[in-house]
């Protein structure tokens, strides 16, 4: 039996506010979104800073922002003036929209950084004997970096362009360590 101070409201808000810096958002914008993934009805401004108790200017400048990521929608209540809104309920959707944010605000530009410097670590250079060359080495550490970041933007986009919960059925799916999913029939020696 479940004690009255276990609302899974509650757990679930707590909790996904304390994941937010790892989706790349503010605490109370992932408090505000999964508010709304577990609602069943439409909340105001004001249902949501209530609940949330937080100011009304705070819940509305992050619904603004979740809004603009495409996870919160307003919807229109016939006979009340209020402003109301829900949230994406296919979570699939979601972390796509997310993973692509994080792409373009942290992987893009290390992908950048990391080609700028190999252009510069491939010109070569006068003043140096071959022996002592640190270019070399800075191009190869470059170029092994590149290959990673390259992976993990494959990963990326193969998430944000395919992956879906109908693509993989999770009953394939086995945890083999912390962290690592693999498909059962896939699986890595």
């Amino acid at each position: 039996m479940r004690s009255l101070d276990e609302n899974p409201l509650d757990i679930f808000i707590e909790g996904w506010g304390r994941m937010a810096s790892a989706w790349g958002m503010s605490k109370v914008m992932a408090e505000i979104y999964a508010l709304l993934y577990l609602s069943s009805r439409p909340l105001s401004l004001e249902d949501m800073s209530e609940k949330l108790k937080t100011s009304r200017s705070n819940i509305s400048l992050n619904v603004r922002s979740l809004q603009d990521l495409g996870v919160v929608r307003k919807v229109v209540i016939r006979g009340d003036r209020r402003d109301f809104y829900t949230g994406e309920d296919d979570i699939a959707k979601v972390a796509k929209r997310l993973v692509a944010e994080k792409k373009k605000r942290e992987l893009d530009p290390a992908i950048e950084i990391v080609e700028k410097a190999l252009s510069a670590a491939a010109v070569e250079p006068q003043d140096h004997a071959v022996d002592e060359d640190p270019f070399t080495l800075y191009y190869d550490r470059l170029k092994a970096l590149q290959a990673l970041i390259v992976t993990v933007e494959g990963i990326f986009s193969a998430f944000i362009d395919g992956a879906s919960k109908e693509s993989i059925p999770l009953d394939e799916l086995k945890i083999q360590k912390p962290g690592k999913i693999q498909r059962a029939d896939d699986r890595i020696s």
